[in-house]
């Protein structure tokens, strides 16, 4: 019993209860997508060291790019005065239909901003993505986060 306790008090320090965080602000139903595919399990990440105070860290993310998932490695960034992340979202509407928002950095209007640049990010393993049922889920190369595509 102490050890399954040990084991999800690790997973649940390792899913980012230790690192800063950003103010963060919810996805507008507007910012949905529409997906074809459901995103593949996460990846894992080595996170570097946090590279000074008053930075967070940003969660990577899966985002749909010629017709195929590619991971957005997790970032540290200097949050913006007055600015709030919005965190990707994947939803399943009544129908069953899925719907995506990716990570945004929003406005005190809540409107879409360019994303800060990131100081350092997150090392991830190129090796195959492999889903629930076992099998090798096809994904895109893993995206450098840059202002461009950081805040889509």
């Amino acid at each position: 019993m102490r050890l399954a306790l040990a084991i999800v008090g690790s997973l649940l320090a390792a899913c980012g209860g230790r690192f800063p965080r950003p103010p963060y602000s919810a996805q507008p139903t507007s910012a949905l997508v529409e997906l074809r595919a459901p995103p593949p399990p996460a990846r894992v990440e080595s996170v570097p060291p946090r590279p000074g105070s008053g930075v967070v860290w940003i969660d990577g993310e899966w985002t749909w790019r010629r017709a195929r998932w590619a991971w957005m490695p997790g970032r540290w960034v200097v949050p913006p005065p007055g600015e709030t992340f919005s965190p990707w979202v994947v939803v399943r509407g009544e129908d069953g239909r899925l719907w995506q928002a990716p990570g945004t950095w929003r406005d005190a209007k809540g409107n879409a901003v360019e994303a800060p640049t990131p100081l350092a990010s997150a090392t991830v393993e190129s090796g195959p993505v492999v889903n629930a049922s076992g099998a090798i889920e096809p994904t895109g190369r893993t995206l450098k986060a840059t202002n461009r595509n950081a805040a889509r």
